[in-house]
Formats: C-alpha cells, sequence, structure tokens
C-alpha cells in the first residue's frame, strides 16, 4: 500500500514539475467587421507535425478564452472556429519562460453564399448548440485499438477501467452509432468491440429524448453519444471471434458480428465463460479487465444478444433486440452473528452451501414516428420469460455467554419457478401552435403472472428444556399474478416570456395477486399432505391511484428560475386475506407539495410521497416459519410518509477540463414500518411490523475531477469521489425503544497517467469508516476502518507483445476470529498479436497470482453484528486466441 501512495506522490510531482515548461494563451475573438464578441467559438491548439489535437476550448459569451499547460517547445498552430465564420489558422510563437501569452483581439470574417469550400485541415472539435462533434481522425491511436481508447483521447470524456464513461462530469445515458441505439443496455458492447477507425465523428450532447420541453434540472441530464461510421463502412460486415481454456476447467468464448447496409444495422454477440466475472477480457476484446475485487461466488454465464436496426421512410425507426442469459451461482461461505438483548450475548455461527440457476429470454422493441418533427409517437414492448432453481443447506450453532451450546439446526431447501411478463410503454408528444406550448399523452402496461414450489426440512436439535427439538419438513406452492396499468396526459403552456405553467394528470391500476399452499410432511407416507392453514394464504391487492399535479414556473433571469407545485393524490386500496379473515378497504386522499429553485448551478428541491405497506405485513395471522422464528402480522399499519429536500451543484470548466459535481439529501419518514421483535432465552424470535416516528436518512456525494493534459506524449487525469450517508432509524426490542445510528463514508481516489500509448498506470486509493451507534439502549456500537490500495498498469511492448496487471491490496480491522483481515489479489496478462494486419492475438492470463482472493462482510443493524466470509474463485491460468475480420463493400 506504501508503494501505491508513493507512486501517487511522484504523479503529482512530476506533474508540477512539467508545468514549469508550459504556459497560458489568451485572447478575444471578435467579428472583423461589428467589431462585436464572438461568443462560444471553437478554440483549438494543433501540433504542427500531425495536425493532432494538443488543447481545445471554447470562447466565453464576452468572446474571451484562455488555454492553459501549452508546451512551449512544441511546434503547434492555432484554429479558430465558428459555425457562419471562415475558419483562422495562427502559428503559434510561445517563447520559454514567458507564464502568459495574449493574442489581444483576433478577427473572423463571415462567410458568403458564393465562397467556394476548400478541403483540407478540419477542426478537431466543432461546437453546434448543445452537441460537442470531434473528428475522431484528430486524435491519434494506437494500431488496433477500439472505441474506448479513441474516447480517453477526446477532452472531457474519461473511461474507468471497468468501462463506465463520464463526458464532463457527467454518465452518459446510452451509446448510439449512426443514430440509432445499438445494445442500449450496455454501451460497452460497442466500446470495446468496434474498431476506433472505423469512426468518422464522435458527437456528445444532452439526453432530452424524454424531456422535449426542457423541464428537467440539468444536474439531472445525462449525455449521449453518437458514432458516426465513416462513409465507406456503411455497407460493411465486421467482427471479432476468441476462445480460451485454463486451468481448474476454466474457459471462455466470445463472438461479436456485424451487418451494416445503409440504414440496416444488424449486431449480434455470444459469450460464455465460468470465470465468475473476474473479466479476463472485460466486455470485449481488448486489453484484459482484471477484475479488482473477487466475487462471492463461482458463476458460470452464458449469454447472447441480437440488435436489428433500421429506418423505414423518414419517419419510422425500429430498434429490435432479443437477449438471452443463463447464469449458475455456487457459493459456499461462513456467517459469525452476534445479537445482543439484555445482559445476553447470543452467538450464532453457520455454514451456508447455495446453488442458483436461472435462464432468462427477453424480446424487446423501440417504435419512433416522426421523432425529428413537432409530433413524435413512441411504443416499447417487451416480453420476457424467465426459469429458475435452487438448492441451499445451512448448519447452525447457537450459543449464549451463560450457555456455551443452545442449539444446532441444519436447514435445507429446494425450490424452482418460472414467470412471464408483458410491458409496454406508449408516449404521444406533439408541440402546441404557441411557441414553448405541448401535449402529451403516456401509457404504461405490465403483466406478470408466476409460479414457485419450494420444499425445505427445518432439523432443530435443542439443548434446553424450554426449546424442543423438532424437525420441520414443507412444501410451499405459490402462484402470483401482477398487473399494473397506468394513463397519464400532460399540458405544459407558457403564460408570459417568464411564467409558464405544467398540468398533469394520471389514473393507475395495481393488481397484486398471490396464492400460497403450504403443507407438512406425512412421515408415514413421506408424501406433502398435512395443509397448514397458518402457514397459507390468499391475498389480493387492487389498488387505484388518481393524481393531479400543477406546477407554476417562473424564470426571474436566464440563472434564477423557481418552480412550485402541489399534488393531489387519491387512493383506495382492497385488501383481501384468507378466506376466514374479512377484507381490509383503505381510502386515503392527501396533497403533496413541491418545490424547486434553481440559481446558476444550484438547484434545491422539496417533495413528498406516500408509501403503502406490504399487503404480507398487513396480515391478522401468525406465521411460524421454524422453531426460531414466527411472524405475527398487524392490520393497522399506516401508510410511510416520506418528505424529501435535496441540494445539487454542478459545473464544468471547459477551458480547465475541471468538474465538480455535489449532491446531498435528507429524507425524513413518520409513521415508518419497523419490526417489533422479541427474543426468548433461548434465541427464539418473534417479529411484527409496527409504525413508528424519527426515522430519517442524510446522503451525500461529492465528485472533482480534473484532466492534466489530454493529447501529446502524455495523458493524466485525476478523480476524486467522496460517497456519505447517516442513518438515523428506529428499532424495538423485548420492549425497550432504541435508535442506531450509522455513518458510513468512502473516500476514493484515482489517477490515470498515459504516456504515448505505451505505458498506462492506474494508482487508486480509498479509505471508508463505518460508525454504528445506539441511543437509549445499552448496545455494543462498532467502529473500523476498511481501506483498498490499487495499481494497474498497461505496457505496449515492441515486437507488438503487450502486458497487463492489476494488483489490489484490501484491509478490513474488523472481521470476526477466524477470518482473514487483508488480502492481497494480483493479476498478471501478456498477448502477442500475430497474422496479417495483426487480426489475430495470443493471450496468457494469471488470475490471482498469489492465491489470496477473499470476499469478506461486516456490518451491524439493530442489536446484531454481522461477519460474512464467502468462497471465491482462486487462482487459474489462461490461455486464449482472438481474431478479428472486416469486409467492406464500397459500391
Amino acid at each position: 500500500m506504501k508503494r501505491c501512495l508513493l507512486l501517487l506522490l511522484f504523479f503529482l510531482i512530476a506533474a508540477a514539475a512539467r508545468s514549469q515548461n508550459h504556459g497560458t494563451i489568451k485572447a478575444l475573438v471578435v467579428d472583423s467587421v461589428s467589431k462585436q464578441p464572438i461568443g462560444y467559438s471553437t478554440i483549438a491548439v494543433l501540433k504542427m507535425k500531425d495536425s493532432s489535437l494538443l488543447s481545445y476550448t471554447i470562447t466565453d459569451k464576452n468572446g474571451a478564452f484562455t488555454l492553459y499547460n501549452i508546451n512551449q517547445a512544441e511546434p503547434a498552430r492555432l484554429l479558430i472556429s465558428c459555425v457562419g465564420y471562415k475558419s483562422l489558422r495562427l502559428v503559434l510563437e510561445l517563447k520559454k519562460g514567458d507564464a502568459v501569452t495574449d493574442l489581444g483581439k483576433v478577427l473572423l470574417s463571415t462567410k458568403t453564399l458564393q465562397e467556394v469550400v476548400i478541403k483540407g485541415e478540419r477542426a478537431p472539435v466543432i461546437i453546434r448548440k448543445d452537441t460537442i462533434e470531434f473528428n475522431a481522425e484528430a486524435f491519434k491511436v494506437r494500431p488496433n485499438a477500439v472505441v474506448e481508447d479513441l474516447l480517453k483521447k477526446l477532452p472531457g470524456v474519461q473511461v474507468s477501467h471497468d468501462g463506465k464513461i463520464t463526458v464532463n462530469g457527467k454518465d452518459i445515458s446510452k451509446l448510439k452509432v449512426d443514430g440509432k441505439d445499438f445494445f442500449a443496455n450496455d454501451p460497452k458492447i460497442a466500446t470495446r468491440n468496434l474498431d476506433a477507425d472505423m469512426i468518422s465523428k464522435v458527437q456528445v450532447y444532452d439526453d432530452r429524448e424524454g424531456d422535449p420541453d426542457h423541464l428537467k434540472p440539468d444536474y439531472e441530464v445525462k449525455k449521449i453519444i453518437n458514432l458516426k461510421f465513416k462513409k465507406a463502412l456503411k455497407k460493411s460486415t465486421f467482427g471479432r471471434a476468441m476462445l480460451g481454456g485454463g486451468t481448474r476447467d476454466r474457459y471462455q468464448a466470445n463472438t461479436f458480428l456485424n451487418k451494416f447496409q445503409d440504414e440496416l444495422q444488424l449486431s449480434a454477440s455470444a459469450s460464455s465463460d465460468n470465470l465468475s466475472g473476474t473479466g479476463i477480457f472485460g466486455d470485449g476484446f481488448h486489453t484484459p479487465v482484471l477484475q479488482a475485487e473477487p466475487r462471492g461466488s463461482v458463476q458460470r454465464i452464458t449469454n447472447g444478444t441480437v440488435n436489428f436496426n433500421n429506418k423505414f421512410g423518414k419517419q419510422l425507426k425500429v430498434n429490435l433486440i432479443y437477449y438471452f442469459n443463463n447464469d449458475i451461482n455456487d457459493s459456499k461461505g461462513t456467517v459469525n452473528r452476534q445479537q445482543f438483548v439484555g445482559d445476553t450475548t447470543f452467538n450464532t455461527f453457520s455454514n451456508n452451501i447455495n446453488h442458483n440457476g436461472s435462464t432468462s429470454q427477453t424480446l424487446s422493441g423501440r417504435l419512433e414516428y416522426g421523432s425529428d418533427t413537432a409530433t413524435s409517437i413512441k411504443y416499447n414492448p417487451e416480453f420476457s420469460y424467465n426459469s429458475n432453481n435452487g438448492s441451499s443447506t445451512t448448519n447452525a450453532t447457537g450459543s449464549n455467554n451463560f450457555a456455551p451450546l443452545l442449539s444446532q439446526s441444519i436447514n435445507s431447501s429446494a425450490s424452482s419457478g418460472s414467470s412471464v411478463s408483458f410491458r409496454q410503454e406508449f408516449t404521444y408528444y406533439t408541440r402546441l401552435s404557441k411557441k414553448g406550448a405541448s401535449f402529451s399523452i403516456n401509457h404504461a402496461l405490465s403483466i406478470g403472472p408466476s409460479h414457485s414450489l419450494n420444499i425445505s426440512s427445518d432439523q432443530l436439535l435443542s439443548y434446553t428444556a424450554a426449546l424442543q427439538s423438532d424437525t420441520l419438513n414443507r412444501s410451499a406452492k405459490n402462484t402470483s399474478n401482477r398487473d399494473d396499468g397506468n394513463v397519464g396526459a400532460a399540458f405544459h403552456y407558457p403564460l408570459t416570456k417568464k411564467l409558464s405553467v405544467t398540468i398533469s394528470a394520471s389514473t393507475n391500476f395495481d393488481r397484486d395477486e398471490g396464492d400460497l399452499f403450504t403443507y407438512q410432511q406425512n412421515l408415514q407416507t413421506g408424501l406433502y399432505t398435512i395443509f397448514l392453514p397458518d402457514q397459507s394464504n390468499n391475498l389480493t391487492r387492487k389498488q387505484w391511484t388518481e393524481a393531479l399535479h400543477s406546477e407554476l414556473m417562473y424564470q426571474f433571469t436566464d440563472k434564477i428560475s423557481l418552480k412550485a407545485g402541489l399534488a393531489g393524490q387519491l387512493q383506495q386500496v382492497t385488501n383481501h386475506f384468507n378466506s376466514y379473515t374479512g377484507d381490509l378497504d383503505q381510502h386515503f386522499n392527501n396533497l403533496f407539495p413541491t418545490a424547486e429553485l434553481h440559481i446558476n448551478k444550484v438547484n434545491i428541491n422539496y417533495s413528498e410521497d406516500l408509501q403503502q405497506p406490504a399487503i404480507n405485513d398487513l396480515q391478522p395471522i401468525t406465521v411460524v416459519y421454524s422453531q426460531l422464528f414466527s411472524f405475527i402480522g398487524n392490520p393497522d399499519l399506516k401508510p410511510t410518509h416520506r418528505h424529501s429536500f435535496g441540494v445539487n451543484y454542478f459545473d464544468f470548466k471547459t477551458q480547465s477540463q475541471v468538474y465538480l459535481n455535489l449532491s446531498s439529501r435528507v429524507t425524513v419518514e413518520t409513521n415508518s414500518v419497523v419490526r417489533e421483535r422479541t427474543i426468548n432465552a433461548e434465541g427464539a424470535e418473534v417479529t411484527t411490523p409496527i409504525n413508528r416516528n424519527g426515522r430519517f436518512t442524510t446522503y451525500l456525494y461529492a465528485g472533482a475531477g480534473k484532466t492534466f493534459k489530454k493529447s501529446g506524449d502524455w495523458q493524466i487525469s485525476t478523480n476524486t469521489n467522496l460517497n456519505g450517508s447517516y442513518g438515523h432509524n428506529f428499532f424495538e426490542v423485548n420492549d425497550q425503544d432504541g435508535y442506531q445510528n450509522t455513518i458510513a463514508v468512502t473516500l476514493a481516489q484515482e489517477i490515470s497517467a498515459n504516456w504515448k500509448d505505451i505505458i498506462e498506470l492506474r494508482p487508486g486509493y480509498s479509505v471508508s469508516p463505518a460508525i454504528t451507534k445506539y441511543q437509549l439502549v445499552d448496545y455494543k456500537g462498532s467502529s473500523f476502518v476498511t481501506q483498498r490500495a490499487n495499481l494497474g498498469a498497461d505496457f505496449h511492448l515492441p515486437n507488438k507483445i503487450s502486458f497487463s496487471s492489476n494488483y489490489t491490496y484490501t484491509y478490513n480491522p474488523q472481521v470476526a476470529v477466524g477470518l482473514r483481515k487483508n488480502s492481497n489479489l494480483l493479476s498478471l496478462s501478456v498477448a502477442k498479436m500475430v497474422q496479417k494486419n495483426d487480426h489475430g492475438e495470443f493471450r496468457l492470463t494469471c488470475y490471482d497470482v498469489l492465491n489470496q482472493g477473499i470476499s469478506t462482510f461486516h456490518y451491524a443493524t439493530e442489536n446484531t453484528i454481522n461477519d460474512i466470509q464467502n468462497q471465491t474463485i482462486r487462482r487459474y491460468f489462461l490461455l486464449s486466441y482472438s481474431y478479428r475480420f472486416n469486409s467492406t463493400t464500397t459500391k
């Protein structure tokens, strides 16, 4: 860990040293005729040798710009461009030692209609309103690079080692190819499988697809990346394939195939592996993503996806996706649980073995008509089928500080089930004749029947007279149907230039129906024929909700606005329990205020909502699940009323490439649903849900990042993230009321440094303190600090050889006796490119070289402290071969 910290310090010192040979350029861009400033012009510094981008920015609304950290020894020229003006090129003459070079006023001339456009050097960056367009050819990447490598070069774009993409500090919502959704659920399929040299332009813009009136605050708006293919590739077939096998029967296979024909895009991917997400190949076929932390199970997964895109005429776009997934998880683990009740401490130590398998198939569609006009219609259907099976065995031993052995138990179960679901969403939107006015209709429908069967056996051997030894063998068959549908309409109208109103109305129907039949095994026949009415139920909830929401928005200035609204809600809820229990009918009428204040880059908001208690909690019956656990329902439960207050701040400085993102939210509840628990001297527990006031939670996030240099020989960027939460939760154990106060904080620092695409280093460090204390009760608190240091490294060596490594050190001091406190996880990989145009690659990988991977958790809740350690996938070697191909038709 010390080595990682020293490496972090080294990069900071190196960055500071390099800044002594760099200077700052500033100027004012104005119209050559009117002498008025030209705002939002694109300013780019290009390397004289190959026109690659060294730095870029845009002018502010006053036409001014400043470029920092410009290498004074690098011959370069300045390219200034703006829509409607002739581009201007200036050779930069920077003198060493001059901290600031002021170019004064720079004049741009307007274009004429008869002007002849001369093909030549294109601006590497063009900004049109809210769209940033990068010329891919201006960013040099290594041979055989994928789109992810190209994105790492773009100013304002950051790609983490796990493939997550942010633009100017904001997450992306989807990635498109030539304006069409491309495996919308997983952008990494495109970024890690498409070659960078296929791309002509990269466009980045705000995701306002579901917000055409721009009513959503800016901090909530994510980004969309659109990859524009080169014209020659509009008709092409290309793809990749790979196969790998290794020790301990480890394997992985992947294939990716695309056919593009004008407006038609047909893509398919398939993969299968038993590597438990250790990500030797990541999600694609480039430099492997070596997993930093192992999962708590051994996983075998097989999946496949087919993506179809086409455009029919000028108005209709069709996107169809078929997805298949088979997931098998096997896990082994130990749990040590301490439970404090008065002067008694109950200890439960258990070993768990679990097997879970699931198969799912989904066919979804997205149809858009008239999306580029004033009226648009969108329809999204989805059909899915899921099946699952599982088994588990738990061996547990119970004791307390007065008795070394209270009980021993063996619990096992086997289950299977399946479900079918259909969902659809429909949206109609149209702009009205008055500027800024609109009307929309939305509809959603969801239907989801399912069924399951569970066979369980609970064997308890008691060593106290008050608790009898017993064996419970049961069969539980569950059938459920969940239907949900709603229809809504919204009307937005500007009353004046500064005042607008939005009125929306909706009605929703929700039906949740379930039958549970539980039988005890007849020991004489071995059949499950003894019906258990207290373990069975026939639950049906029907809920109608009508809502009307009106909101006024006043725009004081361009940077200050206020929204204030009132939402009326009517709810009619019918709860049907077993035939021998009467129905529970409920009616609720509520008014919820909403408010949102926007001041420059700060957003302050307030809202309220109501959450109904689960129908299972409302049952007026007692359910005995096992000898050690029983449940009593409470039909008098009230809905939980939540008050939510949030503050957000977001800013990105284009010229300095710095972003800052701050957000905080406080949620206060009345009538929170908590569990009242009674625990006897033998550790047998009875719970019942009750309402209590006083729960609140607070969340805090702070993120900051800076790109020191995004081109030339070096690329250096840093990210700092702070996540924190504070919870004040009510609980009751054996008639003792108390509060659990929990503070959890994680501070993480990451640095990425790349030199000429030959060496890439990614050091990082995180520290996570967690504190749990109690009020009104004498319970033992918990306080510990988890630390992690990691270093990822990639080397592209001569003779087409590449080397990758990832090392992670984790330390958790607060674990139970017998569980490991620390681990060293080191993974290595070496690859050699072969065949014509380097289309083939052999790779040898070793995961967990030191064979120390572990998965441990420690947490406190109410009056218990839990320590968990799970089995993980351990060291293995894997040899793989991959091949990529491309066939282009130019006719």
